[in-house]
């Protein structure tokens, strides 16, 4: 059973439910951000494409070998990913699908019940005889995701799941009537906790879920409410209002009132002096964690072909590299160079350190073994541009024009 994939995402969904029930405000918040300025990171496309590229696994359009080189939403599969990633989801996942009588719906776009505008998209929902398994996948290495989460006395079951199951069995009654269990599944084939089990469950009652629906539904309704709570916690991770956040903001003016116990007729104290330091990193971490959120957005905006006044993009310095280190080697010795001349390490020399070697020994490197490209692309002030990088949607403006330009000449 399947159905479209979703594409606008809901300020309730289920991927932003954990945030919403700590900081209701971060709602309003968001909605003031640009709606192209709110994807993270790059590693958020890479994820897209992988949830993608399981959708074409169950769907049995692609394998996993002709995933390797195909570009999905402007991200290209790696055999990495597909061995790393998708190879060991898709076999935890098609283990459930072909189990007979299984009956499933992948990539589901789910509404949840009583809150206007939410809704989300479950990964897979497998029913397998009175038991259902709401399944996310999580294509991310850098945090650990689990189904659930020590918590003092209790323990916290994963809200994404949660609004997952609740949503799907809003959505589809008959799809759940007579499950008796419902197991919540968090997989996660990469993660940088090296003994980390790669599958994360707990199973929950139709009650929990009723519960979970009275507590949501209350704090959407205070999210949209005169005066929301305002939470910092790890939940801040990942969102995009952090630059216009004041609990993130207000570290700013706390540091224009930072001061050293300076005065001369002060007497020594260590204790305060020492708390004074601790004070200030704190202070320059959380600026540093806000620099890093304004300038992820403020290039992405350059990106997307928007106008951030004063900052501008560049490429990167030019760096210079072999064009084929095999054929460097045999040339380089061939002119006289020996071998340690040319490898450190088991690993060749860069161009400008075997330049050094070269001119001290009267010899000279054919040019055209060399070549140069600039690294990367970065945000700067405008007066600093050393070689402008054009935004895409300028890009594709360009060729627009550019290839209407041919074609109008052709006809003449």
């Amino acid at each position: 059973m399947n159905a479209p994939l979703a594409s606008p995402h809901s300020p309730f969904g289920g991927s932003v439910a954990a945030r919403v029930l700590q900081c209701p405000a971060s709602v309003p918040l968001t909605e003031k951000v640009p709606a192209n300025l709110r994807k993270f990171s790059a590693y958020a496309e890479r994820g897209t494409a992988c949830h993608a590229a399981m959708v074409h696994l169950i769907d049995e359009t692609e394998d996993l070998e002709s995933l390797v080189g195909k570009t999905i939403n402007g991200y290209t599969i790696t055999s990495d990913d597909v061995e790393t990633a998708l190879r060991p989801t898709y076999a935890y996942a098609a283990a459930l699908i072909d189990t007979p009588g299984a009956e499933y719906y992948r990539e589901h776009r789910v509404e949840f019940p009583s809150v206007d505008g939410a809704f989300g998209t479950a990964d897979l929902i497998v029913r397998i005889g009175s038991t259902i398994f709401v399944i996310d996948f999580k294509f991310g290495a850098g945090v650990r995701v689990r189904a659930l989460y020590p918590d003092g006395d209790e323990d916290m079951i994963n809200a994404q799941p949660l609004f997952y199951a609740a949503a799907a069995r809003h959505s589809h009654p008959q799809f759940f009537a007579g499950v008796k269990n419902i197991v919540l599944t968090i997989v996660q084939p990469m993660s940088i906790e090296p003994d980390a089990e790669m599958v994360s469950s707990v199973t929950v009652t139709h009650g929990e879920l009723d519960e979970f629906v009275a507590v949501y539904r209350g704090v959407c309704a205070e999210a949209l409410s005169d005066a929301p709570r305002l939470k910092t916690g790890d939940w801040c991770r990942f969102c995009p209002a952090r630059p216009i956040c004041p609990a993130h903001t207000a570290p700013l003016l706390d540091l224009a009132q930072f001061a050293m116990p300076t005065s001369p007729r002060a007497p020594a104290d260590k204790a305060a002096y020492l708390q004074a330091l601790a004070a200030g990193l704190d202070l320059v971490d959380a600026v540093k964690d806000l620099r890093t959120a304004l300038h992820d957005q403020a290039k992405r905006a350059l990106e997307s072909g928007d106008i951030v006044p004063g900052y501008a993009l560049s490429a990167g310095r030019a760096e210079r590299h072999w064009r084929d280190e095999i054929v460097a080697q045999v040339a380089l010795l061939s002119l006289g160079f020996d071998h340690d001349d040319i490898i450190e390490a088991e690993v060749m020399r860069s161009p400008k350190q075997i330049e050094l070697r070269a001119k001290a020994r009267g010899l000279k490197i054919p040019q055209e073994l060399i070549v140069s490209a600039r690294s990367g692309v970065s945000l700067v002030r405008a007066e600093n541009v050393r070689a402008p990088v054009l935004g895409r949607s300028e890009t594709a403006r360009m060729f627009s024009e550019a290839l209407k330009a041919f074609q109008k000449g052709d006809k003449a």
